[in-house]
């Protein structure tokens, strides 16, 4: 139960803070879930500089986001035992650290949005802004967790909208062209998982008066968590058709599923940390499988 991503150790120096507080990791896992928007958008290669803007893109927003999450709850995060370890909390990361942060990942976001085409710049303030609202809305509604992964499946629209923004015109068609359903996919994904995050701490939040659904259904929120993911599979085996897509596809769909299974088993006998990690881990199998699928252009299945 004491499990917290965004904890640092002592005595490893500001760089691995930074790192930790950020939780740089978590980059890794909507990397490979944007470049498969990416590459499905367009069923091919985006140019290499395309796919180095999203990166950039990417890892700007993770700064600002994250860094604004934990300014807004610095306060909550001091009176949590789980999470009072936090940099802002203990002080290793000042105030006014955060705050240049923020600035500075959200003008590497935008000028990034910029160079990659001319529809990504226009909808990045949107995407900006549902980043940054989230924090909040845990002190009014239940569906912040729904919030939260809406954010992990704007990496998948916007790889998409980075890609095809470069081929099709208008925007709608550009829009008609991001793979919705893995978009869908993926926010039942990061609902259960963000759920293994919030269950931890369910009694401190309504103490505190937050909102989650861990708080809202109690002990039948690992359960709709697991459902949750359960639909998630299910459409991600339906995209696959529907795009398309080759075995190399399916299989890591299914491994995909099957790494979730043993994490929602990990979160059941209350390894809530591990069962965290599998899910990253789950995500970078489904993401990548996908984009080498799309890459080697196999013959679809059915």
């Amino acid at each position: 139960m004491n499990w917290d991503p965004g904890a640092a150790s002592t005595g490893k120096g500001k760089f691995h803070t930074i790192m930790r507080f950020l939780r740089i990791e978590q980059t890794l896992f909507s990397l490979p879930m944007a470049y498969l928007g990416a590459l499905v958008a367009i069923r091919g290669i985006p140019p290499i500089s395309t796919l180095l803007l999203i990166f950039s893109a990417l890892f700007f927003l993770r700064i600002a986001g994250m860094t604004n999450d934990n300014l807004a709850d610095r306060e909550i995060d001091s009176r949590n035992p789980r999470t009072r370890t936090r940099p802002l909390v203990t002080g290793a990361i000042k105030v006014w650290e955060a705050k240049l942060m923020i600035i500075i990942g959200l003008l590497g976001f935008f000028v990034s949005a910029y160079f990659v085409n001319f529809y990504a710049f226009v909808l990045s303030p949107i995407v900006a802004l549902i980043v940054m609202t989230y924090p909040y809305m845990k002190r009014y509604t239940a569906f912040a967790n729904y919030h939260l992964a809406s954010i992990q499946g704007l990496a998948v629209f916007s790889g998409a909208i980075a890609s095809a923004g470069l081929v099709y015109h208008p925007i709608i068609r550009a829009l008609e062209a991001v793979p919705w359903l893995f978009v869908i996919a993926t926010i039942f994904w990061a609902l259960g998982f963000d759920l293994y995050n919030h269950i931890p701490d369910a009694e401190f939040d309504k103490q505190m008066g937050l909102h989650s659904f861990a708080v809202l259904l109690g002990n039948s929120a690992l359960k709709f968590a697991g459902l949750n993911q359960l639909i998630s599979v299910t459409l991600d085996i339906l995209a696959d058709f529907m795009y398309n897509l080759g075995p190399i596809s399916y299989a890591s769909t299914i491994a995909h599923g099957l790494i979730m299974a043993y994490a929602f088993y990990l979160a059941s006998r209350g390894n809530f940390g591990s069962a965290f990690y599998y899910n990253i881990y789950s995500s970078i199998v489904l993401g990548l499988g996908i984009d080498i699928d799309v890459v080697l252009g196999i013959p679809k299945i059915f």
